[in-house]
């Protein structure tokens, strides 16, 4: 699905995310004109995605990966951290983890007073997840800054927190800070104009809603006529 953020609606759905057919759908939008005035494209960490546009429009654009999924990643991680943990300590200790998994990636601000509570019990009990939950926050934290106003201000806020995370010594953190480097320069492009795909998402759901009204829909040609009508 592809958004005009700037109007608040639905350019296209295509059948597939293919990069061939994105590069397709966007040569054709730049010979029309549909895309004169196009500045930045916001996606996911999916090369198609962010490669495409490149292709197309050169420098031209900024491409900038959406922060709630690199929120969401990083919580994919720790919530591996958290189980790797659980297989490596006793019976009992492990239960006492069971069910945690909401409280470590739920945003402080949101738990009750009792939940922080039993939150901060279970970060002295386990201090390594309690040092990977405050790494989360700092994280969310550089995000959250608007006294970081450009990409590079947040490339140098961004390396330095994943040093951080190096000395914590846990492969789960290794890997997101693999990923935050392979794409560094567009994950900080979100500084800039802190543009997000959660249109994206909203849409998402009308899309879904569509499907459920009509009980599945195996004609793509009609779904899409169908999306366009609706949120075109």
């Amino acid at each position: 699905m592809l958004i005009d953020h700037t109007n608040a609606r639905v350019l296209d759905v295509l059948e597939t995310r293919e990069k061939q057919a994105i590069l397709r759908w966007l040569e054709a939008g730049k010979e029309s004109g549909l895309l004169a005035s196009l500045e930045e494209v916001t996606c996911d960490m999916w090369d198609a995605y962010a490669q495409a546009p490149k292709d197309v429009f050169g420098s031209s654009i900024r491409i900038t990966i959406d922060r709630f999924h690199v929120m969401r990643y990083f919580q994919d991680r720790l919530s591996e951290a958290r189980r790797d943990l659980q297989r490596a300590i006793g019976r009992n200790q492990s239960a006492e983890l069971k069910g945690s998994r909401w409280l470590w990636l739920t945003n402080p601000e949101n738990l009750t007073p009792e939940k922080r509570a039993e939150l901060d019990a279970l970060k002295r009990k386990f201090p390594l997840l309690g040092k990977l939950a405050d790494h989360r926050e700092a994280l969310r934290r550089i995000f959250e800054d608007r006294r970081i106003n450009t990409a590079a201000a947040a490339i140098q806020q961004l390396t330095q927190w994943c040093r951080h995370g190096e000395k914590l010594g846990v492969y789960a953190i290794k890997q997101f800070n693999k990923t935050l480097q392979t794409w560094m320069q567009e994950i900080c492009n979100y500084f800039v104009s802190r543009s997000s795909n959660g249109r994206t998402e909203g849409f998402n759901r009308g899309l879904r809603a569509i499907l459920w009204r009509a009980c599945g829909m195996r004609n793509f040609t009609h779904f899409r006529l169908r999306v366009l009508h609706q949120f075109g």
